[in-house]
């Protein structure tokens, strides 16, 4: 007779997915929109392999040519990377507290019927994030195309093999597939900028905008506390 056993099941290697809508975003969108369609019209697309559709340069510059509603978006994103980050025991002064995060690059992107964005990472980045200012006609019922997608960091090995199986724990079932999230208006979203992501092609006729942007965290704590660490003696 077979007996009750108990299991302790605990998950492995989360990889964290911050998903958020920004306060205000019904105005900060309409700046956005007329600021980034204007652009499109004005100055070439920022030349990059994965990129069908429009986009601008990834650096600072959007910060002067979009103006001051940038700041209005990326303050709140900037308030979400501190409270979902801190310091490990490598920084052993500074464990638990938070660092504070700047954006280093961020940029527009303009996808019209036919766009999409091929597989990549972002590399050297801890967070990277994309917010819709104008997501087109996506809808929640899909039909569209222009999903963001997001790729598991362990690979296909799960499902390669063995591909009619799965784990039984429902927060394992997308073990070794992608993730597709719909696109919404004002919807920000947060991930490691070691994932691997792709926009899948975008079909509608309206323009699907958005803006992209990496951040790196701001560690004078970290080298003040230890340049005025006392050295040790040999």
């Amino acid at each position: 007779m077979s007996r009750e056993m108990e299991i302790n099941i605990r998950p492995l290697f989360a990889t964290p997915l911050l998903v958020f809508t920004i306060p205000d975003y019904e105005r900060i969108n309409k700046e956005l929109r007329s600021a980034i369609l204007e652009r499109e019209k004005t100055t070439p697309a920022y030349s990059d392999h994965e990129v069908v559709g429009w986009s601008s340069p990834h650096d600072m510059t959007m910060m002067e040519w979009a103006g001051p509603v940038m700041k209005d978006l990326l303050t709140p994103v900037i308030e979400v990377a501190t409270q979902a980050t801190e310091f490990s025991d490598r920084a052993p002064d500074l464990t638990g507290s938070r660092p504070r995060w700047q954006v280093v690059e961020t940029w527009a992107n303009v996808q019209r019927k036919g766009g999409s964005n091929a597989a990549h990472p972002h590399p050297g980045t801890f967070w990277s994030g994309v917010y819709y200012v104008d997501v087109g006609d996506i809808t929640d019922q899909g039909g569209c195309g222009g999903d963001l997608q997001l790729y598991d960091p362990r690979g296909c090995l799960p499902t390669m093999l063995a591909p009619h199986l799965r784990y039984a724990m429902p927060e394992l079932h997308d073990a070794g597939r992608s993730i597709n999230l719909t696109p919404v208006n004002g919807r920000c979203v947060l991930f490691p900028g070691w994932v691997s992501h792709a926009v899948g092609t975008y079909t509608g006729n309206a323009p699907r905008i958005s803006v992209a942007f990496n951040l790196h965290p701001i560690l004078e704590e970290l080298r003040d506390r230890r340049s005025n660490a006392p050295s040790e003696s040999t």
